[in-house]
């Protein structure tokens, strides 16, 4: 497996293509995090997988936060809850993170996330949210929320009619 940030290789040679796989997440979250964002824009990162963490991170951690939200076979059936209840708290958007790999039978996660990002599109008004193979928070996401954060600005301002 092999990491390209910042212009440097990172490679990972681990015979187990589990470990490599969380070994090379590892690595680029870490050199991520070391590394500042080209534009200047930094967004504040929680992850979570489970009814009983989205309630912890509900009550102060999420508001301009960005969510990013590992899709399993178990919890793919909450994902529209999940994505209401983020919304709710004020984060900024979220990251759905299901690849089909992802899920132990990617037919029955499918559907479900199929399902909350038909929602998602219903209600445009609302935070983003998108479908990634990867758990930092993609480009699109961040295009996303600037361009959601500049349009508020703007609508405060009273630029826009």
């Amino acid at each position: 497996m092999r990491i390209e940030e910042c212009g440097g290789k990172i490679t990972v040679s681990i015979s187990d293509p589990a470990l490599a796989r969380k070994m090379a997440g590892a690595l680029a979250r870490a050199v991520s995090a070391a590394t500042p964002s080209p534009d200047g824009f930094e967004l504040r990162v929680v992850r979570f997988r489970t009814s009983a963490r989205l309630a912890q991170l509900e009550t102060k951690k999420l508001a301009g936060a960005v969510a990013i939200v590992r899709v399993t076979e178990r919890n793919a059936r909450r994902l529209e809850e999940w994505i209401a209840r983020v919304r709710r708290a004020g984060a900024l958007g979220a990251q759905l993170v299901w690849g089909g790999e992802t899920a132990e039978h990617p037919t029955r996660a499918a559907r479900h996330v199929f399902r909350a990002m038909e929602m998602v599109r219903s209600t445009p008004s609302e935070a983003p949210v998108v479908l990634a193979a990867t758990d930092e928070p993609v480009a699109m996401l961040r295009d996303l929320i600037r361009m959601r954060m500049r349009t508020r600005t703007s609508e405060k301002k009273g630029d826009l009619p």
